[in-house]
């Protein structure tokens, strides 16, 4: 019987990752062990509310292994942002910050004092590793209780994360169906706190809709949502579309595109993932 596993690391940043913070279901077996790695591309752009467009674009390598209940993934990505310091990458998706002079560079990257100057650094992002333990019901549903770090990797002086680590706990379920399964994501993110900003500890949660359209291929639909880390600006709002096939039993390839409602949301977005599994 083929599950659908959650990819906790968010091999979209948000994650970034991709995003991401809209997640990508990857398929596996209650009764096998298995090992993927999976690489990909990442690309969100918006104005956040400011008078500039901000675009984050990630290379994210992700490693995922599968024992029975046990799940263990890794996933390291190289990030490029170009934008005024106003947008940074953090708790389950970019932060914002709607006081320009409060973002993390003040008065603009490259200590520049308008907030239409933009500037391109690039570098490693923050790795996150996940644990999780799924339960596999006789009725066909599948149930994960999962815990996350996103530690603090990035470089905070360029503008390419926090410099903190978060931690996640989240709750996954997939509702079995013969062509049509609901999921849901339900989580709380622990934000680290910079030594000159204080962010807020939020829920987050995704619903969605994951439809099989053949042996190997599939497609889906969800929301995304995530409460403000930082006073004065929106949450996160947005929706997804993926789309996922099997070229053969080792090789899955990942379709996804974005949409945001909020300030502090992307207004596009689109990733594609190429996972081997072993």
């Amino acid at each position: 019987m083929t599950l659908y596993r959650f990819n906790t690391t968010g091999a979209r940043f948000a994650m970034a990752l991709m995003a991401v913070s809209a997640l990508i279901p990857q398929p596996s077996y209650a009764d096998e062990s298995s090992f993927q790695v999976s690489a990909g591309y990442d690309y969100s752009s918006g104005k956040y509310g400011q008078a500039v467009t901000t675009s984050i674009e990630t290379l994210p390598v992700s490693m995922n292994y599968i024992n029975g209940p046990w799940s263990l993934a890794l996933s390291v990505p190289y990030i490029r942002i170009t934008g005024n310091g106003t947008v940074i990458p953090g708790a389950g998706g970019p932060t914002t910050f709607n006081n320009f002079g409060s973002g993390l560079f003040g008065g603009g990257m490259g200590g520049g004092s308008s907030s239409t100057q933009t500037i391109t650094n690039s570098g490693m992002g923050d790795i996150t590793a996940s644990m999780g333990y799924g339960f596999f019901p006789a009725s066909g549903n599948f149930y994960e209780l999962s815990a996350k770090v996103k530690f603090g990797t990035a470089d905070v002086n360029t503008g390419l994360g926090t410099g903190e680590n978060d931690y996640y706990l989240q709750y996954d379920a997939v509702l079995g169906g013969d062509s049509v399964s609901p999921f849901f994501t339900l989580g709380y993110v622990i934000t680290g706190d910079s030594a000159s900003y204080i962010y807020k500890d939020v829920p987050y949660a995704s619903l969605g809709l994951i439809f099989k359209t053949g042996q190997s291929s599939s497609f889906g639909v969800s929301y995304d949502y995530r409460q403000a880390t930082v006073d004065g600006s929106d949450a996160l709002q947005q929706a997804n579309l993926f789309i996922s096939w099997s070229s053969s039993k080792q090789w899955t390839t990942t379709l996804s595109a974005l949409t945001g409602f909020t300030d502090s949301s992307p207004d596009v977005g689109v990733g594609l993932i190429f996972s081997r599994s072993y």
